[in-house]
């Protein structure tokens, strides 16, 4: 992702710098760690023990940031915050962990940021009970907002966290090239949350529709954007800064935009990438080294770059109809940040 590293300007170096680019919303998001730390549902021992694992590696924290940047550039009075803005950040984070937990077991993760999943050291039982607890936490946090129209948009986000990934499931190996379908998974199993948290922040502070419907935008297509990322790290990371196997998302026969930018074309890369799906010769770690030189030398990844920069674009578009702020700035700097992740 080399290419666009250069777009961290020397006057603002905190791009490249996620801690440093969050200081706005610093000490909001050490509360929020309180509240993920704090069992909310059960305070037995061991619960609070797999709690810690699911929680231990930390994360990076942007869907909570999101909120927290939405909820202060949106503000009645400029860079206040609510104690409901927090619980919000908290409920986002909760589902965004569950659904983590829940796919670990699903795909037979042993890895999760580094850190032995939950489904590797205990069990799969154990690993869906505790993916469903966090959901219940998340309700929790749901009703003390007491806000119909926010429980309507989190549980349209759950549905579609489901349906990306039965979508995904039912995609694996299916070598044609869908660049809506593509979309709309990542829609669903990303950036869904994304808009939820930017939309249902500016709702809980009395906003307008217009900046309702402009951080909804900006979290659509900056979630879209981080998913692309994401995809993008399957093919030129490794096991130390993404914390699992490269590749492993093609190994599973998960056709994502890299490959696809490959596959569209009608020539020898394409043709030798297809027959390596086809065979599920990806699935050895030969095969899978063969597949992913491919995409690389190929261009899957300059053309995914340029696609991740059209969306992050895009998400800092969004923003306009916000009153300018060091909130919405800050918003639209993370849309930068996103294409200089290595991790």
């Amino acid at each position: 992702m080399t290419q666009k590293q250069s777009s961290c300007s020397p006057t603002f170096v905190s791009v490249c710098d996620l801690s440093s680019l969050l200081e706005p919303v610093r000490e909001d998001l050490d509360l929020v760690e309180q509240w993920l730390n704090s069992n909310l549902v059960d305070d037995s021992p061991f619960i609070a023990e797999l709690l810690g694992q699911v929680f231990q590696a930390g994360g990076k924290r942007i869907r909570p940031a999101l909120v927290l940047l939405a909820a202060r550039a949106t503000a009645a009075v400029p860079g206040s915050l609510t104690s409901l803005q927090t619980i919000l950040a908290v409920l986002t984070e909760l589902i965004h962990t569950a659904s983590l937990v829940h796919d670990d077991v699903i795909d037979a993760a042993s890895l999760r940021r580094g850190q032995e999943t939950v489904n590797r050291k205990w069990s799969d039982k154990l690993a869906v009970l505790i993916g469903d607890l966090l959901f219940a936490q998340a309700s929790v946090c749901l009703a003390k907002l007491s806000n119909p129209p926010i429980v309507g948009i989190y549980g349209q986000v759950l549905g579609d966290l489901c349906a990306g990934e039965i979508r995904q499931m039912r995609q694996q190996f299916v070598l044609a090239v869908d660049w809506d379908s593509y979309i709309q998974k990542s829609i669903w199993k990303t950036a869904s949350l994304f808009a939820a948290g930017c939309e249902s922040a500016a709702i809980l502070n009395g906003c307008p529709g217009t900046a309702h419907a402009a951080l909804k935008e900006y979290g659509l297509k900056l979630g879209i954007c981080f998913q692309i990322v994401d995809d993008l790290l399957d093919f030129t990371g490794n096991s130390h800064t993404l914390g699992k196997s490269a590749g492993s998302d093609l190994a599973q026969g998960l056709i994502t935009a890299p490959a696809l930018f490959v596959l569209q074309r009608q020539d020898a890369p394409a043709a030798a990438l297809k027959k390596l799906l086809q065979t599920r010769a990806v699935m050895s770690p030969e095969g899978l080294t063969q597949a992913l030189s491919i995409v690389s030398n190929g261009g899957g990844i300059e053309a995914t770059v340029e696609l991740a920069g059209q969306y992050a674009a895009e998400a800092r578009e969004a923003l306009r109809p916000l009153t300018p702020s060091l909130y919405r700035d800050t918003l639209e700097s993370l849309s930068d940040w996103l294409l200089t992740r290595t991790k």
